[in-house]
């Protein structure tokens, strides 16, 4: 199994911006993620805003919560929490370029004293114990390589009772990665190694002190997304191609049509779903 640091993390987001910018309508989204679409949903701008709906309703954030943006990207979330929710956030990731982003965003939308962005892993964060009411992950848990260590720094920066949210890809059942080639091409040109079922999530947040409060599987709503980046990544497969032909393309932006391909046909195979997740903290797992 394939494993990538830190540093090619943040090399596959900012190699691949680009390709986001044109497809995913970044300027507009504000965010990386499939989103959810229902019947009022129009674009997939709206899709992605959708899905930051849906999760603060699942973890019924409250106005003036603090929340870790956890894998904040270049802050979509971290702006609909602050503008609709009035919490105060901080969002952390792996890449400066992000940071760099986010930070002109907030600037632009008067949000600068509300959101706040950092980089660090959200395994070893520089915040106090006991600082935020609730964390918020989307789409990039499966960039932990260590969920252990992820659970860990979560029970630490969390507020007694604090929530913990994720929305992401799971598998749909307990395999090892190694058993599907398929999904290793769907990972690895997002520099994933590999990603979790829904029991192993359950079962890593138990271990930590964390009780499922809340599920809500949206697996068959992402499927235009799904649709488009197999269609955006036909057509960058042929762009690739005949960039390189007279360039030499990134490490990643070269392959990340791959995934783009891969993620459809994994999908139509029902190899992983799409699930939202509110955890709580157990008051009797925290000792002083």
């Amino acid at each position: 199994m394939k494993r990538y640091s830190h540093q090619d993390i943040a090399d596959y987001y900012e190699q691949t911006e680009v390709h986001y910018r044109m497809w995913w309508n970044l300027e507009e989204s504000l965010g990386l993620p499939y989103g959810v679409w229902d019947e009022n949903t129009s674009s997939l701008p709206d899709a992605v805003i959708n899905l930051n709906k849906l999760l603060c309703q699942l973890g019924d954030i409250k106005p003036k919560a603090q929340v870790l943006d956890a894998g904040c990207g270049v802050g979509g979330s971290s702006f609909y929490l602050a503008e609709k929710r009035s919490c105060i956030t901080i969002g952390v990731t792996l890449s400066q370029k992000q940071v760099d982003n986010a930070t002109q965003t907030a600037v632009k939308k008067g949000l600068t004293e509300e959101c706040k962005f950092i980089k660090c892993s959200y395994t070893d964060m520089p915040f106090k114990d006991e600082t935020f009411d609730a964390s918020w992950t989307i789409e990039s848990l499966g960039s932990a390589n260590n969920e252990e260590a992820f659970f860990a720094e979560m029970h630490r920066i969390l507020k007694p009772k604090g929530k913990i949210l994720i929305a992401d890809t799971f598998k749909s059942y307990t395999y090892p990665i190694e058993d599907n080639a398929l999904m290793q091409e769907m990972l690895n040109p997002w520099a994933i190694s590999d990603i979790l079922s829904k029991d192993e999530l359950i079962g890593l947040a138990e271990d930590h002190g964390f009780k499922l409060i809340n599920t809500q599987d949206v697996t068959h709503q992402i499927k235009k997304s799904v649709n488009k980046m197999y269609l955006a990544a036909i057509i960058g497969m042929i762009g690739t191609k005949l960039y390189n032909m007279f360039w030499n393309a990134s490490r990643f932006s070269k392959i990340h049509y791959k995934s783009g391909i891969a993620q459809k046909k994994t999908y139509e195979k029902g190899d992983w779903n799409y699930i939202l997740f509110l955890f709580q903290e157990q008051e009797a797992s925290r000792t002083h």
